[in-house]
């Protein structure tokens, strides 16, 4: 019995070529951003810029850090608002995800599709001795209170670290980022440090 082998060739071109011609694949027609190596699979009906990705070798992902201080904007205990702050994207690992524009230390998401982000985020902060400082996600800016973390600044050289782990729906065009409260006084807060990353979460 003789094998036979076949060669399967997709349809490529850069995601600007991509995006300019804009084609409808056929149903289960898949079609490959050759700059990215990106793919999506058609269904028939849809415009290549309106489907989603499908298993995307490169991820959506970003990180944004920061490591001087910065003083929090004043607010009224218990009161969650975002750090003011404007961080650094590492540039050289991000896909899909960029420095924030209505917060810059958040997370925006540029793929052009609805994603779920898993997002991880780190703060050290002081504010007045013996202050329970709190942070949380924030999408668009409206906090998610179940990813509340708290610490305890007591005084010189012990800073409240706060960290917290979700995974977030994010919408394209929409920003991911941190809030932050003192729970204990009025008190200013002086962020001392803060990293948020994220990475697409595939079903």
């Amino acid at each position: 019995m003789s094998e036979r082998i076949t060669r399967l060739r997709m349809r490529g071109g850069t995601a600007a070529e991509w995006t300019a011609a804009n084609p409808v694949l056929l149903l289960r027609e898949f079609g490959i951003e050759t700059d990215t190596r990106r793919m999506k699979m058609g269904d028939g009906t849809t415009a290549w810029t309106a489907l989603p990705y499908f298993l995307a070798a490169s991820d959506a992902r970003g990180q944004v850090s920061r490591v001087t201080t910065q003083q929090l904007p004043a607010a009224a205990q218990n009161v969650f608002r975002a750090t003011g702050a404007v961080g650094t994207l590492d540039s050289a690992t991000a896909v899909g995800l960029t420095l924030g524009t209505t917060d810059q230390m958040a997370l925006r998401n540029t793929s052009g599709a609805a994603m779920l982000v898993r997002v991880s985020a780190a703060i050290e902060a002081v504010a007045g001795n013996n202050n329970v400082l709190a942070m949380r996600l924030a999408v668009d800016g409206v906090s998610i209170a179940a990813t509340e973390s708290r610490g305890l600044h007591g005084g010189s050289g012990a800073d409240a670290k706060m960290a917290t782990d979700w995974i977030v729906s994010l919408a394209a065009g929409s920003e991911v980022g941190m809030v932050v409260a003192n729970t204990s006084s009025s008190a200013d807060i002086t962020l001392q440090r803060a990293r948020i990353s994220a990475v697409q979460v595939q079903l």
